[in-house]
């Protein structure tokens, strides 16, 4: 077997044919000779020293090991055209990814409006950006950004980066302590209540390099530790202990009574928000959702 056997051309006119159903009619579609589509069969067969064609019938059939060459020869042509779109893209300026890191107290739908104007304004060079967007918890946003998981990000607290970041304040979100209206603490007189006595419930922190955090009033109060907003919904609603909820994430719980506010103060009522974001490198499809995003501050 000759080490330039099988080519992308080669797993062209395989797919073709497979396709098409015929070596006459794939040839029509490759704007080739039929004999000129056959001899590149042949060849492959003799490079590779296998059968990829059953020739004993009326018309040629393709074996087991043939087939196996054609499905997964379908994914090497599907990367290798995506490879060429991602470095047009890179010529003009767009990356091929863009990677957007946001804590879950930050309303993910503020970013569709987004989403859809970069959508709506792509050309044909943009085309192939994707976007994806991280859920991230406390540190987490910062962290996904310090190393590379993130190009952007949207974070609540001022943790220190390191110079060649960028960051810009973006607002803020309430918070309120809530549990299930059936929950002990409401049967507790005010004047004495000391919710550090009940388990709070809290987001694991999805920082991977940094250390972790966690929201409680203090290290002795018990924790129960969930890892996503609706799974902390649901721990509180099924009185399993208290915890703090942006406001709007809480406002439809609370509406259908499942979530009961609690009237006590904290010093957790409210987080600052902050966008941050590398230096370097820039793409256009960064630079496009950071000005959109700078222009909303």
């Amino acid at each position: 077997m000759t080490q330039q056997a099988l080519t992308l051309d080669a797993l062209r006119v395989l797919e073709t044919i497979a396709r098409r159903g015929s070596f006459a009619a794939a040839a029509a579609e490759l704007h080739r000779v039929t004999s000129a589509v056959s001899y590149t069969v042949q060849k492959l067969e003799e490079d590779l020293d296998i059968a990829i064609f059953d020739r004993s019938g009326h018309r040629a059939k393709l074996t087991a090991a043939g087939k196996m060459l054609v499905e997964r020869g379908r994914d090497l042509l599907a990367a290798s055209n995506q490879l060429v779109e991602d470095a047009r893209a890179v010529a003009g300026g767009w990356e091929p990814q863009l990677a957007i890191a946001i804590d879950q107290v930050y309303p993910e739908q503020l970013l569709l409006p987004l989403l859809t104007r970069f959508y709506a304004t792509q050309h044909a060079e943009n085309a192939n950006t994707n976007v994806r967007i991280l859920a991230e918890v406390l540190t987490g946003p910062w962290d996904a950004l310090e190393s590379g998981r993130a190009d952007i990000a949207i974070g609540s607290g001022q943790i220190a980066l390191p110079k060649l970041f960028r960051r810009r304040k973006l607002g803020s979100v309430s918070f309120i302590y809530v549990a299930a209206p059936t929950h002990p603490i409401f049967a507790a007189d005010p004047k004495t209540l000391d919710a550090e006595n009940y388990r709070a419930i809290a987001i694991a922190d999805t920082a991977r390099l940094r250390p972790a955090h966690s929201v409680r009033l203090s290290v002795q109060q018990p924790i129960l530790t969930v890892s996503s907003f609706a799974a902390k919904i649901a721990a509180l609603e099924a009185g399993l202990g208290i915890g703090t909820m942006p406001t709007a994430l809480a406002r439809e719980a609370l509406a259908r009574g499942s979530l009961q506010q609690i009237p006590i103060t904290v010093k957790f009522d409210r987080a600052e928000l902050y966008l941050a974001w590398r230096v370097e490198p820039n793409g256009r499809a960064k630079q496009w959702f950071l000005q959109q995003l700078l222009g909303d501050c």
